[in-house]
């Protein structure tokens, strides 16, 4: 999918919670998917508006949207109108928005008349209050960064917007009317987007229920979902040996809203012996008025400067005892509370917002009055006095898992594209065309046409005098044409025969770079009737991956599966092919992946985790494969769901598998993708589990030699009972994706006798 993020900035310019946890789901988004991000700079030597392209990597690209001044501004139409173009020409399929103050509520307006889905993820209160923190901002009154209740025009006007008025008394009651009106279209701005977003994600309940309650977001609208994190580089450190003090830490921005102030008032009254640590990026005036205020401080308050998120275990928490979170305000989840969790660090925070909620006095830290300077330096002093104790709650960590560990960003991710996935319509992504399902130079003793347990070919000649079914090439090129009005991405050539000995194979690779549709290739390994460097050029710069048939790690077993194999010889071939590709790929950019393809029997799985192995070992990027479809009775026993012990031994050689992925990496030192590779319930010897998902209807259309359409890959003759889909030659992909039949299987596979025990259903994951 192609994944659109919208923050108001990102890291290295802008360092916040919510910019560096977009930046961690973009990084691990781009692994799987296309994703953009819109983003803003603030450069004073460029057009407002403009947009500039960084690209970071094949799958991520930044666009920074120039926007050096109107800070308050909530709607640029000259930001919209170029943003729309930017949309128009990328064609995300979903809009994930992280934050769109410092950008353009119109934003959300354009995505809504392009038919982008909406996810909204909020990071504080902006929607709710203009300033964004229920915070007011009356500076240089004693009620500056007071706690504010809830959102009125006037007052908001008169506490947070007046430092905007004109300073002249006579003018102070235009002065108020003006920007109470200015809030007031403001807030019915923001109010409307309740109804143009399809999910707004909450990282708190604190904050999803505020949201509910406050600002009447429908509760079918908005989920919890915490924040994940790259854990990689957060890990349990050794505390360095240079730190002889108990040691406190804060890591943060150096504004008022985070109550860095309350907390160096707080350390100053402390009369134990004791360091205080201050991690952050320099804020100007701010920091120097905090650097006054430490000064006069009797023990040790250090200004450590900023610091590198991926060293932030060995420069930030190796060096504290005890972090403290002080904000002044209710924020929703703090990444620094997370971060230091996940180091077994311990964390004194405020007993308000979302901070509480995950941190439980003392369990896994220490709880403070919130604002309440005299109440952190009681929590302070009891750390001092409690080291060990202190050093246990740290040790439990994060409180929603059993090992204190933190929501991974792999996992996080997992869920954040179920999320997408409910709501990017449907589109069909690939088409299968067997164009010469009778050519092939093997006979694998699975295959539903040329295995020696076959009479299909026999059959076939003896009822219509052909040998051989090939698909013309004018049903090919008709097909790559309603392909491409229908946005489909990727096309496979034959699966049954070898798609190499296709008469028009290479007039395939020509429509694809014609239509802009790439091929997904399928084939044995053998590479027939050219060099396999020839093909390599031919292949890797149209293709998305290649399907090498692979069924052992040795040619003993792998020549008993498929019939005719020189093992040996088609080993080298792949590492011909791989190497080629790795050439390509430094030449052009363009990285086509390849993959080992197998079907899962009694007779080859003994070696499923050294074929892993060799996979790794030649640079081949993914294992894949399906269990067996038993065609014949004379492979019925082969099956690894024949019986609850061959169901035990498969469950064996996937956890082998697994370790051997985690043990043995490719040569740029990534893991290899293991695809289908799950572990099978005793039942699945009979029937899937009712959870269990098609992975095929809704996304890829099967278009046999002769022209019939099927919505799936099961055995000719059994997918024949799920109804008839007509002939390519007499009606159109589309007319069959709307048509009565296939919307019935859609919505009701799970009812059909074959569906309900597919080799091809499986849990859902992403």
């Amino acid at each position: 999918m192609h994944i659109l993020k919208i923050i108001h900035g990102y890291p290295p310019n802008y360092n916040a919670g919510s910019e560096v946890y977009s930046q961690s789901i973009c990084n691990e988004l781009s692994k799987h998917h296309k994703v953009s991000v819109f983003t803003r700079e603030e450069n004073p030597y460029a057009s407002c508006f403009s947009i500039r392209k960084q690209k970071v990597n094949d799958n991520l690209t930044l666009y920074f949207v120039n926007n050096p001044q109107g800070k308050d501004g909530y709607r640029h139409k000259q930001m919209d109108d170029n943003f729309a173009e930017l949309v128009k020409q990328i064609k995300p399929d979903i809009a994930h928005i992280g934050h769109v103050n410092h950008l353009s509520t119109g934003l959300i307006d354009e995505l809504n008349k392009l038919k982008i889905p909406i996810v909204y993820t909020l990071h504080d209160f902006w929607l709710m209050c203009p300033r964004g923190q229920f915070l007011t901002r009356s500076i240089g009154n004693a009620n500056n960064f007071q706690l504010c209740e809830k959102q009125d025009d006037k007052k908001c006007a008169t506490d947070c917007y007046k430092v905007y008025f004109s300073g002249r008394e006579e003018n102070e009651n235009a002065d108020i009317e003006n920007w109470s009106s200015w809030i007031h279209q403001r807030m019915i701005e923001t109010k409307a987007i309740i109804n143009k977003v399809d999910l707004f994600i909450a990282p708190s309940n604190y904050l999803r229920d505020r949201f509910i309650n406050e600002f009447a977001v429908p509760e079918n609208k908005i989920i919890y979902l915490d924040y994940g994190f790259p854990t990689e580089y957060l890990t349990q450190t050794e505390k360095s040996k240079a730190k002889t003090n108990y040691t406190f830490g804060y890591i943060g921005t150096h504004i008022p809203a985070k109550g860095v102030n309350l907390l160096i008032e707080a350390f100053n009254q402390i009369q134990q012996s004791a360091t205080f640590k201050i991690f952050g990026r320099p804020n100007g005036q701010s920091t120097t008025a905090l650097q006054q205020i430490a000064a006069t401080s009797k023990n040790k308050i250090e200004f450590s400067g900023e610091y590198i998120n991926h060293n932030l275990a060995n420069d930030v928490f190796s060096n504290v005892d005890c972090i403290v979170v002080p904000s002044i305000w209710g924020e929703n989840s703090p990444l620094v509370i997370h971060e230091a969790q996940s180091c077994k660090v311990p964390v004194i925070t405020a007993d308000f917002g979302g901070m509480k909620e995950f941190v439980q006095h003392k369990v896994n830290g220490l709880l403070f009055e919130h604002r309440n300077p005299n109440s952190l330096r009681e929590q302070m002093r009891f750390a001092i006095a409690n080291p060990h104790l202190l050093k246990q709650f740290g040790e439990r960590g994060y409180l929603f898992s059993e090992d204190g560990s933190v929501p991974n960003i792999h996992e996080h991710c997992k869920e954040l594209e179920k999320i997408y996935n409910r709501f990017i319509p449907k589109k069909l992504w690939r088409i299968t065309i067997d164009t010469n399902p009778e050519d092939c130079n093997l006979k694998c003793i699975m295959c539903e046409e040329h295995s020696p347990y076959s009479d299909f070919i026999p059959t076939l000649y003896k009822e219509t005098g052909v040998k051989r079914r090939r698909m013309k090439f004018e049903t090919v090129e008709d097909i790559f044409l309603q392909a491409e009005k229908l946005g489909v991405k990727e096309i496979i050539p034959s699966t049954m025969g070898e798609p190499l000995l296709y008469k028009g194979i290479e007039g395939i690779f020509v429509l694809s770079q014609k239509h802009g549709i790439k091929i997904n290739l399928t084939t044995n390994g053998t590479f027939p009737k050219h060099s396999v460097e020839d093909w390599a050029k031919l292949i890797v710069p149209n293709t998305t991956d290649v399907k090498i048939s692979w069924n052992g790690a040795t040619a003993a077993t792998a020549e008993k599966v498929m019939l005719g194999l020189n093992f040996n010889q088609v080993l080298e071939k792949v590492k011909m092919f791989v190497a080629e590709r790795n050439k390509i790929f430094t030449q052009t950019g363009w990285f086509c992946r390849i993959t080992f393809q197998l079907t899962f029997m009694q007779n080859n799985m003994h070696e499923l985790a050294d074929i892993v192995k060799l996979a790794a070992a030649l640079g081949v990027d993914r294992v894949k494969g399906h269990q067996l479809w038993t065609h014949f009775e004379e492979i019925k026993s082969l099956s690894m769901k024949a019986t609850k012990e061959s169901v035990a031994n498969w469950n064996e050689y996937v956890k082998q598998a697994y370790e051997a992925q985690e043990n043995f990496r490719k040569p740029n030192g990534e893991k290899v993708i293991l695809e289908n590779i799950i572990q099978l319930h005793n039942n699945e010897t009979k029937e899937l589990p009712e959870e269990y998902e098609c992975p095929f209807l809704s996304k890829e259309l099967w278009i046999s030699a002769t022209g019939n359409i099927s919505p799936c890959c099961a055995p000719d003759n059994l997918r024949k009972s799920l109804g008839d889909f007509g002939n390519i030659s007499m009606t159109t992909i589309e007319d069959v994706l709307q048509s009565e039949v296939y919307t019935e299987l859609v919505s009701n596979y799970k009812t059909k006798p074959l569906c309900k025990t597919c080799n091809m259903r499986k849990p859902v994951s992403i």
